[in-house]
């Protein structure tokens, strides 16, 4: 039998909710097949199977917990012919006549263990080898793990299955979290509860997976870093002219011309301009991480609460490219399709608040970044043009920034950047 676990849940997701039971013991299924759909705080997905092969047991119900690594299924797998390593021959079981049973996958010898073991000529180097004996792992697994310097042995035999390329990724972030103090550990106390039911009738109600990642995020946020906020007002009538005209021609290529749109492409524009605003520090070791790449965060409120899709490399895309990846990546939030690479790596968050019509908002920074950008509602106002009072359509923008990174003066002129591409369309183009 082969147990299929639970894959990586992301970045600082620990733990999943099962929501549904794709298959049953006894189903024939291939490789890739869904087994599990699985809930977590940001995303929901399914579980793939690793193996083809017959369906031995469902280790979990409907609305179980679990976790990376947790046993969810078994399978009856056909032999698959692993590719074979330099020096390390294939681990071959008998299966004796008179029990016959489906054949399990058969484990390569993990390379570096196999010398290990090799060079130990006691009982301890037998052992040794019988534990290279379990170990399978990806091509790529292997090779990330010796550009990590990590031993695929010690990851095998952690989480107890084949080591995919990204339970290496899993095994070195939490090595180098273990080495260091997460901002998760600045939580301040929280004292306990009034007894609300002494003042009328209460009810309680679960939190959704969202809301309590969000809740978690922002205690990290607000408890971390010192916010400071600087805003602005931009004319965006002629911009907003300007999407009007040309959003038919971007329906038609697939996607919709919003002013997130053109905002994100702006905001893109700036931090090529002022990459410091792109960073993110390391506090244990003094230093600034400078991202040669820009994937912008664009928050979308969706029934389960607020997800933050992400628009990668913005800088190497048109307004049209932007806009058509908006599209797909609000639809698949609000449809609860989002995938979890969607979700992780932002550099820069943009909060658009302006469709409800708030006239203001201070956002909070989404750690590691180092700055955000809220959007309020736009109102026509007088404008003093042409030696008269002029209706122009202006926008409300705040930026809010971690004053450990970028000081006031360098915010204000970001910001000042910002509204100055956003009223010059042609700037967009740049």
């Amino acid at each position: 039998m082969t147990d299929v676990r639970m894959p990586s849940l992301g970045e600082n997701v620990t733990e999943g909710t099962v929501v549904a039971i794709l298959v049953k013991s006894g189903d024939t299924i291939q490789q890739g097949d869904s087994l599990l759909e699985v809930e977590t705080d940001k995303v929901n997905f399914d579980v793939p199977a690793e193996v083809a092969g017959v369906i031995g047991e469902v280790l979990v119900q409907k609305g179980a917990k679990v976790r990376p690594g947790d046993r969810v299924v078994t399978v009856a797998s056909e032999p698959v012919a692993a590719e074979p390593v330099v020096g390390a021959p294939l681990a071959i079981e008998e299966v004796p006549d008179s029990k016959p049973a489906v054949p399990e996958l058969k484990p390569i010898f993990d390379e570096d263990s196999q010398l290990e073991a090799n060079h130990t000529g006691t009982t301890n180097g037998a052992h040794k080898k019988l534990e290279a004996v379990r170990i399978i792992a990806t091509p790529l697994a292997r090779k990330l793990a010796r550009e990590l310097d990590l031993e695929i042995a010690e990851i095998g035999n952690k989480i107890n299955k084949r080591v995919s390329f990204n339970d290496v990724k899993t095994f070195a972030r939490s090595k180098l979290q273990n080495r260091t103090t997460s901002p998760a550990t600045a939580y301040v106390a929280t004292p306990p509860l009034p007894d609300f039911e002494k003042y009328g009738a209460i009810r309680r109600q679960e939190m959704a997976g969202i809301a309590v990642a969000t809740s978690r995020n922002m205690v990290v946020s607000a408890s971390t870093i010192p916010h400071a906020w600087v805003s602005e007002k931009v004319d965006i009538t002629d911009l907003e002219a300007s999407r009007k005209k040309h959003k038919l021609q971007v329906e038609q290529a697939g996607g919709n011309l919003t002013l997130t749109a053109l905002i994100v492409r702006a905001v893109t524009q700036a931090l090529k301009a002022f990459p410091l605003i792109n960073a993110s520090v390391d506090s244990q070791k003094n230093e600034l991480i400078l991202k040669d790449y820009i994937h912008i965060g664009v928050a979308v409120d969706t029934d389960r609460g607020l997800l933050v899709p992400i628009i990668r490399d913005s800088d190497k895309q048109t307004v049209t490219d932007i806009a058509i990846e908006l599209s797909r990546l609000s639809r698949a939030a609000r449809e609860r399709r989002t995938r979890l690479e969607d979700l992780e790596g932002a550099t820069f968050t943009i909060s658009n608040l302006g469709g409800i019509g708030t006239t203001g908002i201070h956002p909070l920074v989404n750690w590691p970044q180092v700055a955000i950008l809220g959007i309020s509602a736009s109102e026509l106002e007088p404008v003093w043009l042409d030696n008269q009072f002029k209706p122009r359509l202006r926008m409300p923008m705040t930026l809010g920034f971690d004053h450990r990174v970028v000081n006031g003066a360098d915010a204000a002129r970001f910001l000042v950047y910002l509204k100055k591409v956003l009223e010059d369309s042609f700037l967009l183009l740049l």
